[in-house]
């Protein structure tokens, strides 16, 4: 099975568990698992369990409308001490998924990942997405069946915090680098795919690093382990594409990066990663 010991906590709350293989992780050392890897495979169990569990119809509404593509609008995860104190291959992880919040056209989720043995806390994603028109791209109404199901979760109620986009500030000291969309980074529309624009911005940030165009993070990246990551959607791109990535240090957090992607004049993503600092 893909999601092995799926348990039904309530209607909104589902958990099942995950283990880390030897092939999810970077080198040899067996140290870190790539962030592009957990942004790929985080929102992949997170959209399996909402169409098993929280996006299943009821057998009466099976001829009403259903949604029609789901787009990502955001995501943010946290990474807490314990991810890289306790991650090793064949670590075996409980995952719950939450159903936060329902809108008119989109929702959130909340997914935490713990060690199974000793309960810490090692991962957290909050993902929101949007329902929208395959042609247009533009946001369609959620199904009424989903918005009766999930009443008590409507946008009346607070949710957690959104990704937001941020402002460029003025002449920032900005390190650029250029990227074209292959086909690898696509998906069978030959849309770039969401976890390719982070491995963009890491890529930036490991070349950046390197040529010291930060105060703080430099010199070899993988000192640094992430804390925080934020993606903001903005718009597509295509296989073939020419993507500018531009980075900045932000100017009251040097511990912080900030990433816009662009496709010449358009913004595409927008991405902020914060690193835990050595300590001596």
């Amino acid at each position: 099975r893909i999601l092995p010991d799926i348990k039904v906590v309530s209607k909104d709350t589902v958990t099942c568990t995950h283990v880390f293989r030897p092939w999810d992780f970077e080198n040899y050392k067996l140290e870190k698992v790539p962030v592009g890897n957990i942004a790929r495979q985080m929102p992949m169990i997170s959209s399996l369990i909402a169409h098993r569990y929280f996006l299943q119809p009821p057998e009466e509404s099976k001829n009403e409308s259903a949604l029609k593509l789901i787009l990502l609008r955001g995501q943010k995860y946290e990474f807490l001490p314990a991810y890289y104190r306790h991650l090793a291959p064949g670590k075996r992880t409980t995952v719950t998924e939450k159903l936060c919040s329902l809108g008119n056209t989109s929702w959130v989720t909340m997914e935490e990942i713990r060690d199974h043995s000793t309960n810490d806390l090692m991962a957290r994603c909050v993902i929101q997405r949007v329902n929208v028109d395959a042609t247009t791209r533009r946001p369609e109404p959620l199904p009424d069946w989903l918005k009766e199901r999930y009443s008590y979760l409507t946008s009346s109620m607070p949710r957690p915090p959104t990704v937001q986009s941020f402002d460029v500030p003025q002449n920032p000291e900005v390190f650029r680098y250029s990227e074209v969309v292959a086909p690898r980074a696509t998906d069978s529309y030959h849309h770039t795919n969401q976890s390719s624009y982070i491995w963009y911005g890491m890529d930036c940030a490991t070349l950046g690093a390197r040529s010291n165009a930060y105060s703080v993070i430099r010199g070899d990246i993988d000192k640094y382990d992430l804390k925080m990551l934020e993606v903001l959607y903005q718009k597509e791109s295509l296989e073939g594409d020419v993507l500018d990535v531009e980075s900045w240090e932000d100017q009251n957090s040097p511990d912080t990066l900030r990433f816009q992607i662009k496709k010449g004049d358009e913004n595409i993503t927008q991405l902020t990663m914060q690193f835990y600092l050595p300590t001596v």
